[in-house]
């Protein structure tokens, strides 16, 4: 005869302990790698600096783009807001880690996973990882959240003969009254896990309805802006859109073609031809010449003045403006010189 098992509510939590360990081992990392294993990551003056990588995330950010944007104009803030985020990081990390105030740190870890999936979500030139993380994170936290820390973890030490409801919310104890409540809650979580899940998948890479993308696999700059005067000088004004965030663009030639397609004037732009009082800068990553060509990091967004290589006259009508990438990359704009 078959005999009807019960288990109590911690040893079923119990079971997900695999589930917070490893999600918070995901965040307590991020704060070692930026305090302890390079703190570069953490320092404004360097290359390493993690201001670089939050304004990679700007062109294709869903609803924070506002506040990215903000942030990358304002390095002070920038500075603040980066060195909180891993504070925060390292606190949610070592609370799912120790087990303590689990549920408390499980929201934060939530809502930390939806923050990097609104803002990198797009970002993985080989795969969709930084969705893939983010989505990761989000059901993880979820689950966390319903179940606490279970029989392996401090808030069980400490407080499991505590009957605070507000200790309860913040750390591990038994929320549900009944078997009912068990499923609503599981049926909500479950429900707002998917609904992200999905529409940042189509928004994001398009993966629910029309054709797979992956906007950080191939360079694009966009030329918003170009004015062109009769004796050649050019002004535009340029943005980095899409392509991998781990190495710029890198634009060889500026060519200048007129109606017919012929040639009119280039330029291969380089330290030695192009200055930094030539070039303004909007955002925290910045449009500089190299050696060889004007490299242009993923994220980045400036007017740069350029001048005749020799006396020209150009007469009135439709030119246009051709930027070429050292890969073979042609990015184009009419220009009318009236």
């Amino acid at each position: 005869m078959a005999t009807d098992k019960s288990f109590s509510f911690k040893s079923i939590s119990t079971l997900a302990t695999p589930i917070r360990l490893v999600l918070g081992w995901q965040f307590f990392s991020a704060f070692l790698r930026r305090v302890v294993n390079d703190p570069e990551k953490l320092d404004p003056n360097s290359p390493a600096f993690m201001g670089h990588a939050f304004n990679h995330f700007l062109p294709h950010a869903l609803f924070i783009k506002p506040m990215i944007e903000y942030l990358i104009t304002q390095p002070h803030l920038l500075y603040v807001f980066l060195v909180t985020f891993t504070i925060i990081e390292g606190l949610v990390g070592i609370g799912l880690l120790l087990g303590l105030f689990t549920r408390l740190s499980a929201i934060g870890a939530t809502l930390l996973s939806f923050g990097i999936l609104l803002g990198s979500g797009w970002l993985g030139s080989t795969c969709v990882d930084e969705w893939q993380i983010g989505i990761a994170g989000i059901s993880s936290g979820l689950v966390i959240f319903s179940l606490g820390g279970g029989l392996f973890s401090l808030d069980n030490m400490f407080f499991k003969n505590k009957n605070s409801k507000l200790l309860a919310y913040l750390a591990s104890n038994n929320l549900k009254t009944n078997e009912s409540s068990f499923k609503t809650e599981a049926l909500i979580f479950s429900i707002i896990a998917m609904f992200i899940t999905l529409y940042t998948y189509q928004a994001l890479h398009g993966g629910l309805y029309g054709k797979l993308y992956n906007l950080s696999k191939i360079p694009k700059i966009e030329i918003l802006n170009a004015h062109l005067k009769k004796n050649g000088e050019l002004n535009l004004t340029i943005y980095r859109t899409n392509g991998p965030d781990t190495y710029g663009a890198f634009i060889e030639e500026i060519a200048l073609l007129d109606e017919k397609g012929k040639v009119v004037e280039t330029i291969n732009p380089n330290n030695q031809n192009l200055f930094k009082n030539d070039i303004k800068n909007f955002y925290f990553n910045k449009i500089e010449p190299n050696k060889f060509s004007l490299v242009v990091p993923l994220g980045a967004k400036a007017t740069i003045n350029i001048k005749p290589t020799g006396n020209i006259s150009l007469k009135k009508g439709y030119y246009t403006l051709e930027l070429t990438d050292v890969s073979g990359l042609k990015w184009s704009k009419k220009i009318n010189l009236d």
